[in-house]
């Protein structure tokens, strides 16, 4: 079966491995033993389906118990008594799950049952993999029986399987926003679609949880599309559905799940863009879809980005980090969600922080003096020796214009 594998193998409450009885509940004195399977039929045994029908299959426990068998319901939320049928040839080994009802006889010596309906697409052979049971008293029953007489079996035929395909656009998805699920129900030896069949549109628990009703429907030519106006990464799932055996989960004739490939956008601001060498930066900002990931603040050195900080945005989607630049100049940051699929990693704009001298004149910054903050002190010197040069060279242009003594007149 191609699609979702919705299975479900019981998953019971337990201490130490032992099944608990409910509050409340006595067995009589004499009871020490668990519930015994007298015998497990399915019928009919061999069976052949085409498409989209479904076919009736009865599955029945004979159980004995001196206290009487119990219907109770696990931690999960499954009811006991219960089976589990598991393909064992003509395709992947899939576990369907079955709930039991009383249909003959007494608690104490009674026939439980359930109509399973079949599917094409459990082509192959079948087998009862598990019975569990508890009575009154706690006594637990679980057991394999196919390698013992109990043995039972399923052979189906399955021709003309149905088949689905299923994508997501845009994909990948930036940020929350509008995702499609699309794709096409169709027939496998002759690729002819299956129009106007139900279908059930799935998002995360739905998927597996709490059995739903047909929410959708196919076009003429098998196809279907359906729009979220927002998305997360949570699971998406479509099928045709077929009644389910377990209280708790749907079942599928067929099914495709997939989780949808998202970019998350990120937005990133400093809380200051100039600062004096040694002081600290705080960079916030968001990422979506909102939900806990991991975050880191990069910065550029020597053409390649380095994480200098990072950290855990929580399930609202808002971050803080901080860094303090060293060096003077200009620094090139950016926040980042990565991914090891690169084209996932989710970026935010680069954030230049510009930083001041250190004070020491060193770098590219000359600085200023220590104490009395005037212009440091090589600049100084060069215009005073300036200065004194020009004052020489007026000084020797005066003495050459000079007029020697008593010289007027002659």
């Amino acid at each position: 079966m191609s699609g979702l594998r919705i299975g479900l193998t019981a998953i019971f409450l337990t201490i130490g491995g032992v099944l608990t009885a409910p509050a409340g509940l006595a067995a009589p004195a004499s009871d020490t033993a668990p519930p015994v399977v007298e015998g497990i039929t399915v019928t009919p045994d061999d069976v052949s389906v085409s498409g989209v029908d479904l076919v009736p299959v009865t599955v029945s426990v004979h159980l004995t118990d001196e206290s009487g068998v119990e219907v109770v319901s696990g931690m999960d939320g499954v009811h006991l008594p219960h089976v589990t049928i598991t393909r064992v040839s003509g395709g992947p080994a899939v576990t369907e799950g079955v709930e039991l009802a009383l249909t003959a006889g007494t608690a104490r010596d009674g026939v439980w049952s359930a109509t399973v309906q079949v599917p094409s697409t459990w082509k192959g052979v079948w087998a009862v993999s598990r019975v569990v049971a508890v009575d009154s008293g706690g006594r637990s029953l679980d057991i394999d029986p196919r390698n013992s007489p109990l043995a039972a079996t399923l052979d189906v035929s399955g021709t003309h399987l149905p088949a689905v395909t299923m994508e997501f656009a845009p994909d990948p998805l930036v940020g929350d926003g509008r995702l499609t699920v699309r794709g096409r129900f169709f027939y496998q030896d002759t690729g002819k679609g299956i129009p106007d069949q139900p279908i059930f549109f799935g998002v995360d628990n739905s998927c597996v949880e709490h059995p739903g009703a047909p929410n959708g429907r196919t076009a003429a030519d098998g196809s279907f599309s359906k729009v979220y106006p927002t998305a997360d990464r949570s699971l998406r799932c479509v099928g045709i559905l077929r009644p389910s055996n377990v209280s708790v989960s749907p079942s599928f004739v067929v099914a495709a799940s997939r989780h949808p490939r998202i970019r998350p956008a990120v937005t990133a601001t400093a809380d200051r863009t100039s600062v004096p060498a040694g002081t600290k930066v705080t960079f916030t900002g968001t990422v979506k879809p909102a939900g806990e990931t991991g975050v880191e603040l990069q910065e550029q050195v020597d053409g390649a980005w380095r994480t200098m900080v990072d950290g855990t945005v929580p399930d609202k989607g808002r971050f803080t980090l901080a860094v303090t630049p060293k060096g003077a100049g200009g620094h090139q940051y950016r926040v980042v969600v990565p991914d090891p699929d690169r084209e996932l990693v989710g970026a935010s704009r680069t954030i230049v922080v510009q930083v001041a001298g250190s004070g020491t004149g060193g770098g590219d910054d000359p600085g200023t003096l220590p104490i009395t903050g005037l212009p440091p002190v090589l600049p100084m010197a060069g215009g005073a020796l300036v200065i004194v040069f020009a004052g020489i060279g007026l000084t020797l242009v005066g003495r050459r214009r000079r007029v020697p003594a008593g010289s007027v007149g002659r």
